[in-house]
């Protein structure tokens, strides 16, 4: 872990720099299982909607009898509630990452507070190492409170 090529850094450095690693890969895992979600609930409606042009909408007569043939189809509406279950799964994932992006904001605000506190001399002259080795290993912005 690069975090031990520093030397006498404090206790509540290192737990704040890997609690700031951690917020970082939870908010990583979110967006992932978001993406994820998006693309197979995109998956579905495509392949729900390549099903339905070439059984049912070749020809429509009657929009009310096509729809009414869409609905007693199980098989669509299997296919409605696996797109339903997934959208779903995508709300939530969107909801967690909103929370998480917020904590880790939080985490790296406390940690620029920390590293640029003038009570900790014996960082001052580790904090812009500290400040690229963040960034570079792990894409974590400690060099600005906005994000």
């Amino acid at each position: 872990m690069p975090l031990e090529t520093f030397h006498d850094l404090s206790a509540d450095t290192i737990n704040l720099l890997k609690e700031a690693i951690k917020k970082k890969k939870k908010k990583n895992r979110y967006e992932t299982l978001r993406n994820t979600s998006l693309i197979g609930a995109l998956i579905l409606l495509l392949f729900l909607f390549m099903m339905l042009y070439l059984s049912d909408f070749t020809y429509v007569a009657d929009p009310f009898r096509t729809f009414a043939s869409i609905l007693s189809n199980p098989f669509y509406l299997f296919m409605i509630g696996l797109l339903s279950i997934s959208l779903a799964y995508y709300n939530f994932y969107q909801k967690k990452l909103k929370k998480e992006k917020e904590k880790l904001n939080k985490v790296r605000s406390e940690v620029i507070d920390h590293l640029n506190d003038s009570k900790n001399l014996n960082l001052q002259d580790k904090c812009a190492a500290i400040k690229e080795m963040m960034k570079r290993e792990y894409d974590i912005n400690l060099y600005v409170k906005n994000k």
